[in-house]
């Protein structure tokens, strides 16, 4: 079981001070806002036992101004590994700061695919509690090369399973599958900035995984965002900004 604690949602909310301006034992200081997520942590694992496996998917940063930092994460990554957490997997960014989604990328990270191999690599050395890393892999040889180089203890998968369900038996049978994730675009700029299109598109064609029929990697954009609009709204769409 997985607590989601990255991308903007209750649990990273809780741990940015950007978004977290309670001035009670829940917020202020990072010791307050870890305190919410390790409360439910205890809580599950007061419920489940020791031996169920539990995880977090946390943070390396939210890529904001004032808000989750490195060195912030990396005390949470501490903190919650010596409370018996028994993998943490390793992200970053929210839906305003959609580092996630690869949308600003070095040369050096493209080269290696992950997106936040150089935070796992610090981390693993805080930490003997095995490291996830999600964001970015395309291809085994990056894969292999993030676990020869011990950046990493796992590979993590997201966008590239809502292109080609089979894609891990494909790398575990060393075929040479490369994943079709590319960078989404409607061909309109001003679109492009307004709408998650990484979150509409790649919706789609989970939607159609679930209605028996496979990906479609060349489906429309654009209709995926009128779509989206028909089935929740505008307003559903829009970013939504901290005060």
């Amino acid at each position: 079981m997985q607590i989601h604690g990255a991308h903007g949602y209750l649990v990273s909310q809780f741990l940015s001070p950007l978004h977290n301006q309670r001035t009670d034992q829940w917020g202020g200081s990072l010791e307050n806002r870890m305190r919410f997520v390790l409360e439910i942590y205890q809580g599950m694992r007061k419920t489940l036992g020791n031996d169920f496996p539990i995880s977090i998917k946390l943070n390396s940063a939210d890529f904001q101004k004032g808000g989750f930092t490195e060195e912030e994460s990396m005390q949470v990554v501490k903190t919650l590994a010596e409370s018996g957490m028994d993998l943490i997997e390793i992200s970053g960014g929210t839906y305003e700061a959609p580092e996630m989604t690869g949308v600003t990328r070095k040369k050096s990270t493209i080269e290696r695919e992950a997106y936040f191999t150089e935070y796992c690599e610090k981390v693993r050395s805080l930490t003997k509690t095995p490291i996830m890393l999600t964001g970015g892999f395309r291809t085994l040889a990056g894969m292999e090369s993030a676990l020869e180089k011990k950046s990493c203890h796992l590979i993590g998968l997201g966008r590239a399973l809502a292109l080609n369900p089979n894609f891990p038996n494909e790398l575990l049978n060393g075929e040479n599958t490369v994943s079709g994730v590319k960078q989404l675009t409607t061909g309109i700029k001003a679109v492009d900035k307004l709408f998650p299109l990484e979150i509409t598109w790649y919706t789609h064609q989970i939607h159609r995984i679930g209605e028996g029929k496979k990906p479609d990697p060349e489906a429309s954009v654009i209709a995926s965002v009128f779509h989206t609009i028909v089935s929740i709204g505008l307003h559903g769409l829009k970013r939504v900004r901290a005060k």
